[in-house]
């Protein structure tokens, strides 16, 4: 297997655990009559392209489903490239709970 192989397969690791073990934060969504809302800890924590209520509303939809398997996958194909790298970037130096492939 050569390092590249590696180093994906550890990504792709990552975003899996990741994807189902992120902490959400309160957030007062202030387009919304300062409503708090529950979002994942990254939304309020990422310097996004757009504003962060744009982010906040986006959450919002892929949450709809109520299935929570499916909300992290639904709400990162709506978003744009630059905002799929700020994420991905984010998780990467962020996220460090995953179940190691190995040592």
């Amino acid at each position: 297997m050569t390092e590249n192989s590696r180093i994906a397969m550890a990504a792709i690791n990552k975003w899996v655990y990741f994807s189902l073990n992120y902490d959400v934060v309160p957030y007062t969504n202030k387009n919304n009559n300062n409503e708090i809302v529950y979002v994942p800890e990254f939304i309020p924590a990422i310097k996004w392209t757009c504003p962060i209520c744009h982010m906040v509303n986006k959450w919002q939809l892929a949450i709809q489903s109520k299935d929570p398997h499916t909300y992290l996958i639904k709400f990162y194909t709506e978003l744009d490239i630059q905002n799929r790298r700020l994420l991905l970037e984010w998780v990467l130096n962020y996220y460090n709970d995953e179940i190691k492939l190995c040592d």
